[in-house]
C-alpha cells in the first residue's frame, strides 16, 4: 500500500509563485488616483482665488462709489457719513474725512458689516492740493 501523504507544517511549500502582476497595477493606480488628486486640489483653489479676487474687486469699487458720493457733499463730509449697502445684513459704508496735514485732506471709505470694520480705503479729496 501506498503512504498517504501527510501535512507537515514546517516542511516549506515546494510550489512555485505566480508572478506578481497585479501589484504592478495597484501601484499604478495608486500614482494615477494621487496625480488627479493633486490636480483637483490646485483647480479647486485657483478657483477660490478666482472668487476671493473679484469679490474684492466688487467692494473696492463699492467704496470708491461711496467715496465719489461723499466728494459731491462737499462741507457736509465733515460730520463723516453712514451710507446703507444691505439693511437686513446690517452692512454700510462709513465715509469720514481724514485731515493728515494742512495741504492734504483725504476720505476714508470703510465697510462696516455687524459693527465689524472691513475693507477700507483711502483716496485724495478732489479739489485740495
Amino acid at each position: 500500500m501506498i503512504p498517504a501523504p501527510s501535512f507537515d507544517p514546517c516542511r516549506p511549500c515546494r510550489r512555485r509563485r505566480a508572478p506578481r502582476r497585479g501589484l504592478a497595477a495597484l501601484v499604478l493606480v495608486l500614482a494615477l488616483a494621487l496625480l488627479v488628486g493633486t490636480f483637483a486640489i490646485v483647480i479647486g483653489k485657483t478657483a477660490a482665488n478666482s472668487r476671493k479676487h473679484e469679490r474684492d474687486q466688487q467692494m473696492i469699487v463699492l467704496l470708491e462709489s461711496a467715496i465719489h458720493t461723499a466728494q459731491t457733499l462737499g462741507d457736509e463730509l465733515a460730520s463723516g457719513l453712514r451710507l446703507p449697502v444691505d439693511d437686513k445684513a446690517n452692512v454700510w459704508i462709513d465715509v469720514k474725512l481724514i485731515d493728515s496735514n494742512d495741504q492734504s485732506k483725504q476720505i476714508e471709505a470703510t465697510l462696516v458689516r455687524n459693527d465689524r470694520s472691513g475693507m477700507s480705503i483711502r483716496r485724495q479729496l478732489r479739489g485740495n492740493s
